[in-house]
């Protein structure tokens, strides 16, 4: 089943910051070739932190891909404007839809943004 749920850019723009800077940490890496993506769209000089870049990057259209933080050279999802939404539909009918919730309620933490993070890259939770 898919659903149509509408969420505010600054509730995504907040799981990006909360799960780039800490929560996800442990399992996800940029690798080089996907910071020049993010900074070819969204340059230092129009937006100097990483995480909040990174999310402009998306939504200006950029497909990022996310590696695995032990194997750096494997890649493990990709997030875009194309992926997100169904992916994000698909967090919102699963066991993990209290993340996003907690987002849009403004109650979340890194442990919610990490879940939702992992949904935005690779369609499920699979680490934690």
């Amino acid at each position: 089943m898919k659903i149509q749920i509408e969420i505010d850019d600054s509730v995504l723009e907040d799981v990006f910051v909360t799960a780039i800077e800490g929560g996800s940490n442990y399992w996800y890496h940029l690798s080089i070739n996907a910071v020049c993506l993010i900074r070819d769209a969204v340059p230092r000089e129009e937006e100097s932190c990483l995480s909040v870049a990174t999310f402009k990057a998306v939504m200006k259209g950029v497909e990022v891909p996310i590696h695995d933080a032990e194997d750096i050279e494997e890649q493990i999802g990709l997030i875009s404007l194309e992926t997100m939404a169904d992916r994000l539909s698909k967090l919102a009918t699963s066991d993990d839809k209290w993340t996003l919730q907690a987002h849009m309620n403004e109650e979340g933490d890194s442990e919610s943004a990490d879940i939702v993070f992992q949904y935005l890259t690779m369609g499920e939770a699979i680490y934690g």
